[in-house]
């Protein structure tokens, strides 16, 4: 993930608050800002912070589309 898009999510949520939502340890979010949001979480995480940072912003190497695994309703960030 690149430091913009670390950026635009600590806008959203904090890492606690990201934890919180996702059920899961606040190290283990930790180290997805640090390594990379694990492939099964992308989805689960863009729910959490609503859709206002996409899959594609997280991981582009699975989602090479900005288009792809968004709901039907919800339109890329310019």
């Amino acid at each position: 993930m690149d430091e913009q898009t670390k950026k635009r999510i600590y806008e959203i949520a904090s890492q606690t608050e990201i934890a919180h939502q996702l059920g899961h340890e606040l190290q283990a979010i930790s180290l997805w800002f640090k390594n990379g949001v694990p492939p099964k979480k992308v989805i689960n995480l863009c729910k959490a912070l609503e859709w206002q940072v996409t899959p594609h912003e997280l991981r582009p190497d699975i989602y090479p589309n900005p288009m792809d695994a968004l709901p039907a309703h919800r339109e890329p960030a310019a």
